[in-house]
């Protein structure tokens, strides 16, 4: 199979929402690395709802014909079916992008007929399988803590500065996404109160003065990273002053929990950039970082401490921090996501004008000159 073609799967059971969302991973964060096709006979792999009308009966017959798919099981209950990969339903983005990995990398490594038996884990696969197996385990191993690094960081290779088409992949447009809303919210100064985002399919409240966002008990952060991961309808969503009495209203009527607002933000941030950083930054001028981030509470993305303690001991450029530490551009751009995103970190654009300010024009040098030329002259 040649790594540059999309895997083709087929889709079993699957309502109309449920094929937009494999549609849009497909085309979006999947790079075009899968496609949907419309009859078995065409696919590698295959997608099954379980949770469809008469799910059992139908996963029957299809098993029973089509043993030799690698099949992905979407259901709200978790399912240990041999030969199959599990993805909890409701489906969060990053899980399915994980679960696709593992098909591919299956597809990958060996024929069909032993990935079944690797994956299902039958007594004495291992045997038959031998050392290739354990690779495989442990190549699996490995990948999934490249995951955890690459949902924040993203896997974008480093590119040419001088290619004009290589700068445009590293941008993104945070006002198209949730990250755009919170920023928006805490760039307004309030006295007291909050900033409530509606539009959600849960209350937001940001307290930026103490540090903190409301948001309903059973938030969780993979329902965050969801959230994070795909362009929001501006349309849908609004941002509403709140008096400190209101905010203790829905504190009460919603059960909303608090939790540190930096933390929060500085998750959205990197989740949502991937690598990249925000459209119009400038990967030439220097950075300068305000303090240190409160690395005990905020995610340690790779080199973070190090690129932190290049910037406080003197600003440099994002080209110049990757080149300096000799590290991926990638995670130099994350960490500068987060950071801007927090406003600790951001473009000194004055750098210019202040050279500019500081350098004598030459009439300037000449009186100079000659004003010290005298007054050596009159000390002889």
């Amino acid at each position: 199979m040649k790594s540059n073609k999309p895997i083709p799967f087929a889709a079993i059971g699957m309502d109309k929402q449920t094929l937009r969302i494999l549609e849009m991973v497909f085309n979006g964060p999947g790079k075009g690395d899968y496609i949907l096709v419309e009859t078995l006979k065409e696919a590698q792999a295959s997608i099954f709802d379980l949770d469809c009308l008469n799910g059992m009966n139908l996963w029957k017959d299809y098993r029973n014909q089509n043993s030799h798919l690698p099949t992905l099981i979407f259901s709200l209950n978790d399912k240990d079916i041999a030969g199959t990969v599990y993805v909890k339903k409701p489906i969060e983005i990053e899980e399915l992008l994980k679960a696709l990995s593992k098909i591919k990398r299956l597809l990958k490594e060996q024929p069909l007929e032993k990935t079944l038996q690797a994956v299902s884990g039958k007594s004495g696969s291992s045997e038959r399988l031998g050392p290739r197996n354990a690779q495989l385990a442990t190549d699996m191993a490995i990948e999934k803590e490249e995951e955890a690094i690459h949902q924040f960081c993203g896997y974008t290779q480093d590119i040419n500065p001088d290619n004009p088409e290589d700068v445009k992949k590293i941008y993104y447009d945070p006002s198209q996404y949730l990250q755009g809303f919170f920023e928006k919210s805490i760039a307004q100064q309030l006295d007291g109160g909050g900033i409530l985002i509606e539009g959600l399919y849960t209350p937001m409240i940001l307290l930026q003065k103490q540090n903190i966002i409301l948001c309903g008990n059973e938030f969780r952060n993979h329902q965050l990273r969801t959230m994070a991961l795909l362009p929001l309808s501006k349309n849908r969503l609004r941002l509403v002053t709140l008096s400190e009495t209101e905010v203790e209203e829905h504190k009460r009527t919603e059960h909303l929990v608090a939790r540190p607002l930096d933390e929060f933000l500085w998750r959205v941030a990197l989740w949502t950039s991937r690598g990249r950083i925000a459209k119009g930054t400038d990967i030439s001028k220097k950075i300068v970082l305000l303090h240190w981030p409160n690395f005990t509470r905020l995610v340690v993305t790779p080199y973070a401490l190090r690129i932190s303690a290049l910037w406080i001991a003197q600003p440099h450029s994002l080209l110049e921090t990757t080149k300096i530490l000799n590290i991926p551009q990638r995670y130099v751009f994350s960490f500068f996501s987060a950071a801007s995103a927090l406003q600790l970190a951001f473009v000194d654009r004055r750098t210019e004008q202040r050279s500019s300010q500081s350098t004598p024009s030459n009439n300037t040098k000449h009186g100079l000159f000659k004003r010290l030329l005298a007054r050596l002259r009159h000390q002889e």
